[in-house]
């Protein structure tokens, strides 16, 4: 069964409510290191709720030439519907681009939307070649051989970290990675699954089998605009959590290339 059928029906209503609260500590951070910006945000953003929007833009639009994320994301928002100033699709993406290198994450979601207006069903060939990569983290896993394989900041804990991106897009179009949680001491068989996968926040996950391990399958959407595929599993070294990120309206175009990821991962030292 492909793996998006089994949550295809799952995500109506859902929140990542740790991702909300990471943005709500972004923005908190922005605004404390801004001082006197705070009253031209809370100003704005009161005139945004009340669409008083000309006089919101020119507020918002203050605080972003400084750096406010939420102020980018929110006068990239205004520019692309043209409201309280004329539309303007290209600068709108300037300052959502801007805001989402900030840590603002709501901007990649009016990002991917944009795009896929634009350009709809991206015409992009997908190669189902795969190598195979054996990690010193004590597992394998197939990697698609075209995609960019990025270099792991945390090598005792992250690998097989790549992505697939559209024409040089900074907005990446499917990603994945495997994430090592080593559990000391040979205990890795006390650690519930459960409480990982609700540990979380993520909505929905069932058990599931890869063919290879026994572990839970996660699913859940992401306020960037992406499906988020977590198959957690143990082995003696740890829990591993394999993670596929794509954007939400390419899923389709990279059913395959999910399924053959989760699927083909494997530990070596298994319990």
């Amino acid at each position: 069964m492909a793996i998006n059928e089994i949550f295809r029906e799952m995500f109506d209503n859902q929140k990542r409510e740790k991702e909300i609260e990471h943005q709500k500590e972004i923005i908190k951070k922005t605004l404390e290191s801004q001082g006197s910006m705070l009253s031209d945000f809370e100003i704005g953003m009161d005139l945004l709720e009340d669409e008083n929007y000309e006089e919101a833009f020119i507020l918002l639009d203050k605080c972003a030439q400084k750096d406010n994320s939420q102020a980018q994301y929110e006068v990239g928002r205004l520019l692309k519907e043209g409201l309280g100033v004329e539309k303007d699709v290209e600068k709108s993406k300037k300052y959502l681009l801007e805001s989402y290198k900030h840590g603002f994450k709501k901007s990649g979601l009016l990002l991917r939307e944009m795009r896929y207006q634009e350009q709809g069903q991206l015409d992009k060939k997908i190669n189902t070649d795969f190598n195979t990569k054996h990690s010193e983290l004590g597992f394998k896993i197939d990697m698609p051989i075209d995609w960019i394989e990025l270099d792991s900041k945390n090598k005792a804990c992250f690998d097989a970290i790549a992505i697939d991106n559209f024409n040089g897009d900074v907005i990446f179009n499917i990603k994945m990675q495997v994430f090592l949680i080593e559990i000391p001491d040979n205990m890795t068989g006390c650690v519930s699954l459960d409480r990982v996968a609700n540990n979380m926040g993520c909505i929905e996950s069932v058990d599931f089998n890869n063919g290879n391990c026994n572990g839970k399958l996660i699913c859940g959407e992401g306020i960037d605009g992406t499906c988020n595929y977590i198959f957690i599993s143990k082995g003696k070294r740890g829990v591993y959590d394999v993670r596929v990120i794509v954007d939400k309206y390419l899923e389709p175009i990279y059913e395959d290339i999910i399924d053959h990821i989760i699927y083909s991962f494997d530990i070596i030292e298994k319990l």
